[in-house]
């Protein structure tokens, strides 16, 4: 099975070529290290809301020969580019990965080298793997969002952290009530909206621009062609687009019974070889 960390170090070793392979734990790595070199160290690991998982940190020490801090930087640079902003999958799961900082100038006298720690943030996806059961409202939203904001990313399978275009994705969080009728259900749900962008500026203004759109609106039509009544919309900017998600959405919308279909109990045809039948209850 596949972890984080296993991921994050192949992600390294075909990456940074400037390391030629030699990346190493903690446990396994020491001044007789080839340098340059890396070294992989994961951090706590953080529960979030149930949806979200979990996230963890890890850390990654370049090291070079004991010349110049120059080389930090590139070898840190080349990191970053390899890995900062990715999306990648551990068995089948999304994460995405982000640079949060850095120590200071490092001189290791031990190992006789430089390094400098760079800090990482790998946040578990998992609310992007959505299986539905239409009339579902969050691929409502989905359809909703790729026609109403075209300049945004609004398909999770597609997302690339990479693209300058924000993006937005919706997941339910509860169902508030249910109103059962003769014909089905009425039902009552909270939706949660994540815009995602590094850009905090843009994200604010994505964020206030979606939700007068769904104000607008009042709201989306569903996979049967029902109405999915927005109720209420609200919005917080400063909830973490990973984790809450910006807009909370109330929505409204009915499911239908199955009809029940009486079967034909006697099937008889006449001259002109069109077959009838007749229903017995």
């Amino acid at each position: 099975m596949t972890t984080v960390r296993g991921a994050l170090y192949d992600l390294l070793v075909d990456g940074v070529a400037t390391v030629k392979g030699e990346v190493w734990e903690p446990s396994a790595a020491g001044p007789k290290m080839e340098k340059p070199c890396l070294v992989l160290r994961e951090g706590p690991q953080t529960e979030t809301e149930k949806y979200a998982d979990f996230s963890i940190d890890f850390e990654v020490w370049p090291y070079v020969k004991r010349t110049t801090f120059q080389a930090v930087d590139n070898l840190a640079k080349e990191v970053n580019k390899v890995i900062n902003k990715k999306r990648f999958e551990v068995d089948g799961k999304p994460f995405y990965i982000e640079f949060v900082g850095s120590t200071e100038d490092i001189v290791d006298e031990e190992w006789d080298a430089l390094t400098r720690g760079l800090s990482f943030r790998v946040h578990s996806l998992s609310w992007l793997v959505h299986a539905p059961i239409e009339p579902d409202p969050v691929t409502t939203m989905t359809a909703y969002s790729s026609m109403k904001f075209v300049d945004l990313q609004t398909n999770p399978a597609t997302w690339k952290p990479s693209d300058d275009r924000p993006a937005l994705y919706w997941r339910q969080e509860v169902i508030t009530a249910t109103e059962p009728a003769v014909w089905g259900a009425w039902i009552t749900a909270t939706l949660r909206g994540h815009v995602i962008n590094p850009d905090v500026a843009k994200r604010k203004r994505v964020t206030e621009k979606v939700s007068r759109q769904l104000l607008l609106d009042n709201r989306a039509y569903m996979s049967d062609k029902s109405p999915m009544n927005f109720e209420s919309v609200s919005i917080n900017d400063g909830y973490d687009p990973f984790k809450q998600g910006q807009i909370q959405l109330s929505v409204r919308y009915g499911i239908l019974k199955d009809r029940p279909r009486n079967p034909l109990r006697h099937v008889y045809t006449n001259d002109s070889d069109k077959a009838k039948g007749a229903v017995h209850k």
